[in-house]
C-alpha cells in the first residue's frame, strides 16, 4: 500500500510543486517527539535530580511542563503517545501489504537490532562502573538479565531488572505487532471486526489485571497502552474508507475510554497526566493530517525523523554517563553542550552502522534473495486521501480503427399519387 501524499487539490499547482516521497507531518512529529523526550529526560531525570542550577531550564519548564500538568515527567510525555499513534496509522497498512511472514521478519530485525546494540553499550557502561540511567530498581548484571533486556521480556517478568529504561515503550510496540499479526487474516476481510476484537482483548486484560500473578499484572500494564496505536489504526481505517466515519467515531471513543479506564483502575500510572498527554498527542496528529497538503518535504526533518529511533534509545545513556564524568570539574553549561554534541555524534554512528544496515537486512530477508528497492520509507508507506477537484473531461474522438455501430433505420420513399406504393427498402445509415 505504498503511495505518495498529495500536495494540493489543484492539478496546476501539483505540476509546479515537487512531489513528496514521505508524509511530512509524521516526519516532523517523530523528529520533534524524539527531541522533546531528550529534553525532558535531561531536565527531570538529571538536572533536577542532581540539583544543578539551570535557570533556562526552569524557564522552559514554566512555559511547558508546569501549565500542562506534566511537572513530574516533562513535556516529552506527549511524544510517546504520538509515536504510538504513528505506529497504528502507518504499520497497519504495511502489515496488510507485506503479509504475516514478511512483516514479522521485517519488524523483528528493525526493532531488535538497535535495542541489542544499546543494551550491550549499557552492559559495558555498568562493567566500567559508570552510571547509566536507571529506574531506581537494581540493575543486576547477569547473562540472563542481558538476554531478557535484549528481548524486552524483562518488562513482563518479576522481579524486574531494567537496564534500558526508555525501552518500556518498545514492549508496547512489540505487543501491538503481535496482535496485528494474529488478527491479520481477520483484518483483510473485515476491518471493523478486527478492531472490535482488539478493543475487547484490552478490556478483558484490564478487568483481570489483578486476578493472576504479578507478571500478568505487568502484562496488563503494557496492554493498557495498546489503546493508543489502535486509535491510530482507527484513523487509518476511517481516512482510507475501510470503515465509515460514524464507526470510526464509535471505535475511537471506546479506545479512549479503555485508556482512561487504565487510569481509573490504576494500572501502571505515575500521575494524572497520561490522559491529557494522549489528548494533546491526538490533537497534534489530526492537525498534522489537515496541514499535510501544505507542508513541504525538507531534508532536515527527514534526517531527524530517520534518526528518531536511535535518538530515543541512546540519548539518556550517552548524556547521563558523560555528565556524571564531567561534573563538577567542567562548568555545567559547557558540560551540557558537550554532552548534547556527543549524543548526536553517537546517534549518527548508530544510525549509519547499526540502524540503517538493519533496515537493509530487514528488506532483504522479507523480500527474498533478490530484494526490490523500496525508495519510500516506512513513515510514508500509506495513502492519505485528500479532496481534489477533477477537471471536466471532454469526449474523445473515436480512433480510426474503432468498430462502428451500424444503425439500421427504415427509409420510406413517397410515391406519386395514383401509383401503388413500392416495397420499402432498408438501407444502412452510417
Amino acid at each position: 500500500m505504498r503511495a505518495l501524499a498529495e500536495t494540493t487539490p489543484s492539478a496546476a499547482l501539483t505540476s509546479q510543486t515537487p512531489k513528496k516521497t514521505r508524509i511530512v507531518f509524521i516526519d516532523v512529529g517523530r523528529a520533534l517527539g524524539a527531541l522533546l523526550v531528550f529534553y525532558s529526560h535531561l531536565a527531570h531525570e538529571w538536572i533536577q535530580t542532581k540539583g544543578e542550577k539551570a535557570p533556562y531550564v526552569d524557564f522552559l519548564e514554566a512555559l511547558s511542563s508546569d501549565p500542562m500538568h506534566m511537572a513530574k515527567q516533562g513535556i516529552g510525555e506527549v511524544a510517546v503517545p504520538f509515536f504510538f499513534l504513528v505506529s497504528g496509522f502507518v504499520v497497519t497498512p504495511i502489515a496488510l501489504r507485506q503479509g504475516m511472514q514478511r512483516f514479522s521478519v521485517n519488524r523483528l530485525i528493525r526493532v531488535y537490532v538497535p535495542i541489542v546494540f544499546v543494551v550491550l553499550l549499557t552492559t559495558l557502561a555498568l562493567l566500567a562502573h559508570l552510571h547509566p540511567p536507571s529506574t531506581g530498581q537494581p540493575q543486576t548484571l547477569t547473562p540472563l538479565t542481558v538476554l531478557t533486556n535484549s528481548t524486552l521480556v524483562n518488562y513482563l517478568l518479576t522481579p524486574q531488572v531494567v537496564l534500558l529504561p526508555v525501552a518500556w515503550s518498545m514492549i508496547v510496540e512489540v505487543l501491538f505487532y503481535v496482535v496485528l499479526i494474529a488478527l491479520l487474516p481477520v483484518l483483510r476481510r473485515s476491518v471493523w471486526l478486527a478492531i472490535s476484537i482488539e478493543l475487547t482483548f484490552i478490556f478483558v486484560v484490564l478487568m483481570s489485571a489483578r486476578q493472576f500473578s504479578a507478571s500478568y499484572f505487568l502484562f496488563a500494564v503494557n496492554v493498557s497502552y495498546l489503546a493508543i496505536p489502535i486509535i491510530g489504526q482507527i484513523v487509518w481505517a476511517t481516512t482510507s474508507k475501510r470503515i465509515p466515519l460514524w464507526a470510526g467515531g464509535v471505535f475511537g471513543g471506546v479506545a479512549w475510554a479503555l485508556y482512561v479506564l487504565g487510569d481509573i483502575i490504576n494500572v501502571g500510572r505515575i500521575d494524572s497526566s497520561y490522559n491529557l498527554a494522549l489528548a494533546f498527542a491526538v490533537l497534534c496528529f489530526l492537525m498534522g493530517m489537515f496541514a499535510e497538503p501544505k507542508l513541504r518535504q525538507r531534508r532536515f526533518w527527514t534526517a531527524l525523523s530517520e534518526r528518531s529511533y536511535s535518538i530515543y534509545l541512546l540519548h539518556s545513556l550517552v548524556a547521563f554517563v558523560l555528565l556524571d564524568l564531567m561534573r563538577p570539574a567542567v562548568p555545567f553549561p559547557i558540560a551540557l553542550v558537550l554532552a548534547i554534541a556527543a549524543v548526536f555524534g553517537v546517534v549518527e554512528l548508530s544510525y549509519r552502522y547499526v540502524e540503517r544496515p538493519s533496515h537493509t537486512l530487514a528488506r532483504r530477508l522479507s523480500h527474498g534473495s533478490q530484494p526490490k528497492p523500496e525508495p519510500i520509507p516506512v513513515s510514508a508507506e500509506i495513502t492519505i486521501e485528500l479532496p481534489r477537484t477533477e477537471p471536466r473531461r471532454r469526449p474523445q474522438p473515436a480512433p480510426a480503427d474503432a468498430e462502428r455501430t451500424v444503425v439500421m433505420r427504415p427509409v420510406v420513399r413517397r410515391q406519386p399519387p395514383g401509383r401503388h406504393a413500392a416495397p420499402r427498402r432498408v438501407t444502412p445509415n452510417r
